[in-house]
């Protein structure tokens, strides 16, 4: 996956998209939330035409730390990475499940991260739906230039967790170019921190920088805060800037952060779901292939479209999506061919994207409109130009239905159709454009 993404370009959408669009949304809204019914109506109209929120793009709107967990929550993570240590027999490189304490935990969808001390020594543990990764306690940290700022852990989910330099309060990760893609706070007594980047580490290379809070003054003129001199624990020289009326803050120079030492762990600890229709249907073409991925197990289910013998379904883990198509052999009536397709993701939209696969059946005419949501996501509506938005059904992170006949573009310039997608509470996680085919 593309980890530089762009804004799809600005469009004005026609005015009868615009109109059935806002019909739909004022309809759907909940009693709870209609009090905003035009407020959101009004938003939904321009989202569409090309400006995004939320997640959508990371790296513009700055990926806050999710709140932690409850106290059960943060036992029952902590176990589950026990257990992983136990099973690939490294209890004996690991400090006692006794002595892991300061633990706190933070979670985005099925993606959790416990931080923790073990033995006096931090340490992070990343579980998903069926995977368990763990840093390396006893492994030495490299530091970023002019701070004791490091990784100990950057996962392929995007996971960047470590340790900050003593005299920081907050933290901010950014791509090489100076685009920030998180904004962490720093645990005071640990010095730890865990940001949700959505970012790859195996073509990125994050950068650090301190980041202090606003201390408005009640005169409505700021005060900076004394700058470092370059001290190991005073990283760099900050430079003040004015953010706002009333509030001053310096700007502090960034630093590369070296690759974090090989985590201790990764395993698959739980079995993908293989019983409900949507992981059977996974795990017999997942099993059909005539070269199965070697992590097969550890893919959950997510949609299921089927008509008769054309099928495809979708399976995530943490990391990546797939989709697994079945279809009729034309040379052995009674044979299927199984195919799968990952991460083959077109156009520039975050986080919903748009999964290429080829169309099944006769002159491929069969064309399967999948790809992923945020885990959040409970439901979406697309435009596809048929005088009404479509109900396209969403599950696990991902979304899917056959392209209905007549189906064509909003925008027939770059040959993209409008999303909309909400999460359990009806409010938007996306909207915005992705290619129609």
């Amino acid at each position: 996956m593309n980890d530089e993404p762009r804004l799809p370009p600005r469009r004005e959408l026609p005015p009868e998209v615009r109109a059935r669009l806002r019909g739909r949304v004022e309809a759907g809204m909940s009693a709870r939330h209609r009090g905003r019914v035009v407020a959101a109506s009004a938003a939904v109209v321009l989202l569409a035409a090309g400006a995004v929120i939320g997640v959508q793009v990371a790296r513009s709107q700055l990926v806050e730390t999710p709140a932690a967990a409850p106290p059960d929550a943060t036992t029952r993570t902590l176990d589950r990475c026990w257990n992983a240590v136990r099973a690939a027999g490294k209890t004996g490189q690991v400090p006692d499940r006794s002595e892991w304490v300061n633990a706190s935990i933070t979670a985005q969808g099925d993606d959790v991260v416990a931080a923790f001390t073990a033995g006096g020594k931090p340490v992070f543990c990343e579980t998903t739906s069926t995977t368990v990764t763990m840093s390396d306690p006893n492994a030495e940290p490299s530091y970023a230039a002019g701070s004791r700022t490091a990784l100990l852990l950057y996962t392929s989910t995007g996971v960047a967790a470590g340790v900050a330099d003593p005299t920081w309060p907050r933290i901010m990760l950014s791509m090489p170019d100076g685009l920030g893609v998180s904004e962490s706070d720093v645990a005071k007594d640990t010095r730890q921190f865990t940001s949700f980047t959505l970012t790859n580490p195996a073509t990125t290379r994050l950068w650090a920088q301190r980041l202090d809070e606003y201390k408005p003054e009640q005169s409505g003129r700021g005060k900076a805060e004394p700058s470092g001199q370059g001290e190991p624990e005073q990283p760099g020289e900050g430079t003040p800037e004015q953010p706002g009326r009333g509030a001053e803050r310096v700007i502090w120079p960034r630093a590369e952060l070296p690759a974090p030492p090989a985590p201790l762990l990764s395993l698959i600890d739980r079995a993908g779901d293989r019983t409900s229709p949507a992981g059977r249907a996974l795990g017999e073409c997942l099993a059909g292939l005539a070269e199965p991925p070697a992590d097969r197990d550890g893919y959950q289910p997510g949609v299921l479209v089927e008509d008769g013998p054309y099928r495809v379904v979708l399976g995530r883990t943490a990391q990546h999506a797939v989709a697994c198509t079945t279809e009729p052999d034309p040379a052995n009536p009674a044979g299927k061919i199984h195919r799968l397709h990952t991460d083959t993701f077109v156009g520039q939209s975050i986080p919903v994207r748009r999964l290429a696969v080829p169309g099944l059946g006769k002159d491929g005419a069969k064309i399967a409109f999948v790809g992923i949501v945020p885990p959040s996501g409970a439901s979406m509506i697309a435009d596809f130009s048929l005088g009404q938005p479509s109900d396209v059904p969403v599950a696990n992170g991902t979304f899917g239905m056959w392209l209905p006949e007549g189906a064509k573009p909003v925008s027939p310039d770059d040959g993209t159709t409008w999303l909309l997608a909400l999460d359990g509470e009806r409010l938007p996680l996306f909207n915005g454009f992705v290619p129609l085919k």
